[in-house]
């Protein structure tokens, strides 16, 4: 047996008192350097968290204070999403500042912040200087309702948190809110009929939520584009625009302005062949050509629809297509637009989205009209057929330099983005890409939703008594059990 003399107790004690000391220090020493230098991952499928390099630019570019204030507390739905990317956020821009609603721990500051704001719960309100910008708990999610139908509560079938963050921040602090005018006197797609499957009502709403405003403009008798519109839409018109009014509208493009131009199927009155609107001799300026085809593609047709409606999924490089890698756009009726192959003085033009190689554009309307059985032919346009394309000045206009180049993108349908259509696939995202890039936003290029992750544990009642049972009883008992035996068998 070995004798324990006590010069060898009193230097295990030393030793052990030494090992508390060193391990209270590395302790400190890593919670110290943990909170200054520090990396946050997501753990989450969809990247839920992540922010986008559209975030990290607008964030990087913050001059002014913004003070977020978010009136939810945790047993409200969506606060644990909220809280973690408004960490991300503030951990990303020391200009940022986050405060949190608690009635619970300072009910004086609760209530002075709500009769500040005007606010009680589920909305965070974003505020740099007397700017202010609300987002509510309705506008950071698409909810899944199929669980409610069977008496469960609705899921979150896609989170919006960082679009619209990102869009209230720019809000309060950029100086200047871009004016979209939509042409009006052609027969277009009204964008105050939320009703209306052939509106533009949700069209214009999500040019807002990109902090726009939304007007008309009656083109017919105008002079010229209203001063300060940042973007004209010309949006399904079904007649002609007259020389006048294009005349009106070349001179807004070549000082350097932005248009959308989303042109149907339209059949001249009288004629069997496709309106162009009267806008092919402005289109022509900038290498661009509304065809007068109906486009089909039988490799990308949507089941149970007709052999017109067509998705399309390939889109050259460019930066309204940039986020649209791996998604498709629904078009149920369109007609191509046509790139010169020689490009137009002063004008760069390029395709943005294609068909598959199978598909064409039909040429023969009144054969398609009455058969429904198209076939292609060699006065057909071959495919791949374009369906989007836009042009951009060099920025020289008369001889002379100008500062601002005009943009323009060019649709061969409306359809596409109407209030019935708006919510296919993409379409929404090619719109909110389409004009930010007119309005040179390129660091606001739409920031798409993401999708929730959904993992859900079921528990019984036996199954949490279990796992309290194993953790608050059996793991503690067995750790003293456990150093009880080795202090007896030291002991002997």
């Amino acid at each position: 047996m070995t004798t324990v003399t006590p010069s060898t107790r009193n230097t295990f004690r030393a030793t052990l008192a030494l090992s508390v000391v060193l391990g209270l220090g590395i302790l400190v020493l890593v919670n110290y350097i943990g909170s200054r230098r520090y990396a946050r991952f997501d753990w989450t499928t969809s990247g839920l968290y992540s922010l986008s390099e559209k975030t990290r630019n607008v964030l990087r570019d913050l001059k002014t204070p913004v003070q977020v204030t978010v009136f939810m507390t945790p047993g409200t739905p969506l606060y644990p999403e909220v809280d973690e990317l408004l960490k991300r956020y503030k951990a990303a821009a020391p200009m940022l500042t986050v405060e949190t609603l608690d009635p619970t721990r300072n009910l004086v500051r609760a209530k002075q912040l709500v009769d500040e704001f005007g606010v009680k719960s589920s909305t965070v309100v974003f505020r740099s200087g007397d700017r202010k910008k609300y987002v509510s708990g309705e506008q950071l999610a698409e909810l899944d309702y199929s669980r409610a139908r069977m008496g469960g509560e609705p899921g979150i079938k896609a989170f919006k948190g960082e679009q619209e963050f990102t869009s209230a921040i720019l809000a309060v602090t950029q100086q200047k809110t871009p004016k979209v005018v939509f042409t009006t006197g052609h027969g277009e797609r009204r964008f105050d009929s939320p009703r209306a499957k052939d509106g533009f009502s949700e069209a214009a709403e999500s040019l807002k939520n990109d902090n726009c405003t939304v007007e008309e403009w009656a083109s017919l008798g105008a002079a010229d584009v209203p001063a300060g519109t940042d973007l004209v839409v010309v949006a399904g018109p079904r007649t002609a625009f007259t020389e006048p009014e294009r005349a009106a509208l070349k001179r807004y493009l070549d000082a350097g302005g932005r248009a959308l131009f989303m042109l149907d199927v339209e059949l001249t009155p009288g004629s069997p062949a496709l309106s162009d609107f009267g806008l092919n001799p402005l289109l022509g300026t900038m290498g661009l050509t509304l065809d007068g085809d109906v486009v089909l593609d039988p490799k990308n047709a949507l089941p149970l629809m007709g052999p017109e409606t067509v998705f399309a999924k390939s889109f050259r490089p460019h930066p309204v297509t940039r986020l649209l890698t791996g998604s498709a756009v629904v078009f149920p009726l369109a007609r191509s637009v046509s790139v010169a192959a020689a490009p137009a003085p002063g004008w760069t033009a390029t395709p943005l989205v294609e068909t598959s190689a199978d598909g064409w554009g039909e040429t023969d309307i009144r054969e398609l009209q009455k058969t429904g059985r198209p076939a292609k032919d060699e006065k057909d346009v071959k495919g791949p057929v374009c369906l989007v394309a836009a042009a951009e000045s060099s920025g020289a206009a008369a001889g002379q330099e100008t500062k601002r180049r005009a943009r323009v993108v060019v649709f061969g349908d409306s359809d596409w983005v109407s209030n019935g259509g708006i919510a296919n696939a993409a379409n929404r995202l090619l719109l909110t890409s389409a004009a930010n890039w007119a309005l040179e936003r390129e660091a606001l290029v739409a920031i798409p939703p993401k999708n929730a992750d959904q993992v859900a544990v079921t528990l019984s009642k036996r199954d949490v008594g279990l796992i309290a049972f194993f953790v608050l009883l059996l793991l503690p008992a067995a750790a003293v059990g456990l150093g009880l035996a080795i202090w007896v068998r030291r002991r002997r």
